[in-house]
């Protein structure tokens, strides 16, 4: 059986979450010491939380320390950099996890010497957002389209979307106000 093998990226020099940019710092597989993914529902019946990305990189170089002046990232360890976890295996490449940087701890302890990031993915960004449904406009739309209203209230990018607006029955969703 073939092996599966993993790639981290964390794109540093991206200045705008919604357009990822690549580095040449931004692998940083070779860093890392554990990783840990989760997401989904924690109950049947529960609410869909957002996908989270934890892991711990090696720093005793100081390189993942945000305030570290003389450390390679100085200034571009921050939140909202894109984050990706690849698996490749058989000559296929799959997505694990797309999110972005939340939160960056360090332990400088002689026996640690480790950097933890934790990162969210897009369902944190849409839960922080309220949308406001107009519910005397039931418009027939697919789902395509009232997904799309939706993100597009709520703040997500259009580039970042893969959506099927134009297939699908018609359904009376309430329509999303718009700004």
């Amino acid at each position: 059986m073939a092996a599966i093998t993993y790639t981290l990226m964390a794109f540093w020099d991206t200045l705008d979450w919604t357009n990822p940019t690549s580095g040449a710092d931004d692998d940083i597989t070779s860093d890392v010491k554990w990783w840990r993914v989760r997401r989904g529902k924690d109950k049947e019946l529960g609410n869909v939380t957002a996908g989270t990305l934890e892991f711990a990189l090696k720093n005793a170089d100081k390189k993942y320390t945000p305030c570290y002046a003389a450390g390679a990232l100085y200034g571009r360890l921050r939140p909202w950099i894109p984050v990706t976890l690849t698996a490749d295996h058989d000559g296929n490449s799959y997505t694990v996890y797309t999110g972005y940087i939340s939160r960056i701890s360090v332990y400088p302890s002689l026996s640690k010497q480790e950097a933890v990031i934790r990162c969210t993915d897009g369902m944190d960004l849409l839960a922080r957002n309220m949308v406001t449904l107009d519910k005397d406009d039931r418009t027939a739309q697919n789902e395509g389209t009232a997904l799309d209203a939706l993100l597009t209230q709520a703040g997500w990018p259009a580039a970042l979307r893969d959506l099927d607006v134009d297939s699908g029955d018609s359904i009376d969703y309430p329509a999303v106000y718009e700004n």
